[in-house]
């Protein structure tokens, strides 16, 4: 801690630029260790995966698409065991550079959001036939439980894009019997996402959001992830650029 209090003495754009530094090196380390294992077990991998143990996988693992799906699960268990040996021994040295780093932001959006939460949907300005009548509150719940009380990046990434998918969901849920059929627009998604961020109980969030935009497994900064982890981190930054004032 005295280390922390020394870098913060010189500003707080230095304690951020130090928490960078060494969590871009548990992020190489991260990677390294992957793509080590992956060269040097894959056909390893693929033999275990044909036992009966596995068979389980065995109708997603056929077709034209079957080795994409096993490539990605494999990748998947691996990535989440690096993170098991790796990252969790250093979660509390990291943790407690993002938390100092990031505590006045931290603070300005716990503000906002607490503020945010007596809001109602028409505020983030979600159309009224596509509001939640439930407030999109099993969204939250997940945004809470699997992003904010999660372990390991893998599995808060995981929650994001579960989230995501709870959105549609409750909105097919809760819509079917409308005499209007009323698709989610793609305009229409960051809005819900937004107000559901907000209405999420996650402590410390631009902390988080700093923690998984660094440690993201490289393949998944593309694709289905990747664009859940960059709408999830601009809604960290509307809500911190939000204007309370606004009505």
């Amino acid at each position: 801690m005295t280390d922390i209090e020394m870098i913060e003495g010189r500003g707080r754009h230095k304690l951020k630029e130090r928490a960078m530094q060494d969590l871009q090196i548990v992020q190489a380390f991260l990677d390294q260790m992957q793509t080590i294992v992956l060269e040097g077990c894959y056909s390893d991998f693929e033999s275990i995966s044909e036992r009966l143990d596995f068979v389980a996988l065995q109708p997603f693992t056929q077709g034209g698409k079957g080795k994409a799906y096993l490539e990605r699960v494999i990748r998947e268990a691996v990535r989440e065991q690096v993170e098991i040996e790796v990252y969790v021994p250093l979660r509390g040295v990291v943790s407690r550079l993002l938390v100092n780093g990031w505590r006045h932001d931290d603070m300005e959006i716990h503000f906002k959001m607490q503020e945010l939460r007596r809001r109602p949907q028409t505020m983030f300005r979600i159309p009224e036939n596509i509001q939640s009548a439930s407030g999109w509150s099993s969204v939250a719940s997940i945004l809470n439980e699997g992003v904010g009380m999660s372990t390991l990046p893998c599995a808060k990434l995981r929650a994001i894009v579960d989230s995501a998918k709870e959105i549609m969901r409750v909105h097919t849920e809760e819509h079917r019997d409308d005499e209007i059929s009323t698709e989610l627009a793609a305009d229409d998604f960051l809005p819900i996402f937004i107000y559901c961020v907000a209405r999420a109980e996650m402590e410390r969030p631009c902390a988080l959001c700093v923690l998984l935009t660094t440690l993201c497994e490289p393949t998944n900064r593309i694709g289905e992830i990747g664009y859940y982890l960059a709408t999830f981190e601009a809604a960290i930054t509307h809500i911190q650029e939000v204007d309370l004032a606004e009505k």
